[in-house]
């Protein structure tokens, strides 16, 4: 058996590993994947490499998805309203609704608000509109707050830098771990 994994091996399980990733696998394309490094560690072999992420979509159609999800599930689980407005209530004591009001006033000025949105905020209550936008910003910023920001374009690039552990099994190197 090699040494270490094969490039192959290795793209192929970095891979499977981002595309795990709801956010990345709905939401970005790998551009570019880098090995980095590689080592033994103990009865494994680590490699540390980097991708290149594009966004797919941008900040705003980012929201319109996740705010369609939330209207599926606020159908059927009746608990996504309550926690809704627990999230909000504690949004407006932080600040987050002003900071969320100021980018959506400037979207508008910009008309950047995409066509999937327009048509759904015609079709709610000027109230119902917002607490689902500030719902979802929130549900955006609290999972992916430290990848991504509301200034994401599509065919913005992201690099992330990730650990690959594998091991060797008697069929060659098995991926089992990435962070």
């Amino acid at each position: 058996m090699k040494n270490a994994p094969s490039q192959s091996t290795y793209e192929e399980y970095f891979r499977t590993s981002i595309q795990s990733y709801d956010l990345y696998k709905d939401y970005f394309e790998i551009a570019k994947l880098e090995k980095l490094n590689g080592w033994k560690e103990n009865e494994q072999y680590e490699i540390k490499g980097s991708a290149i992420l594009r966004a797919k979509v941008g900040y705003l159609e980012l929201l319109a998805d996740v705010a369609d999800k939330l209207e599926t599930q606020a159908k059927t689980d009746g608990s996504v309203g309550m926690t809704m407005g627990l999230g909000l209530m504690a949004r407006g004591m932080s600040g987050e609704n002003k900071v969320f009001r100021d980018f959506w006033a400037q979207q508008q000025e910009k008309k950047a608000i995409p066509a999937p949105l327009l048509t759904r905020q015609a079709a709610m209550t000027a109230e119902r509109f917002e607490n689902l936008l500030q719902w979802s910003d929130q549900i955006v910023q609290d999972n992916y707050g430290a990848i991504i920001n509301r200034q994401l374009k599509k065919g913005d690039e992201l690099t992330r830098i990730y650990t690959l552990s594998f091991r060797q099994t008697e069929k060659g190197w098995m991926g089992f771990n990435a962070r």
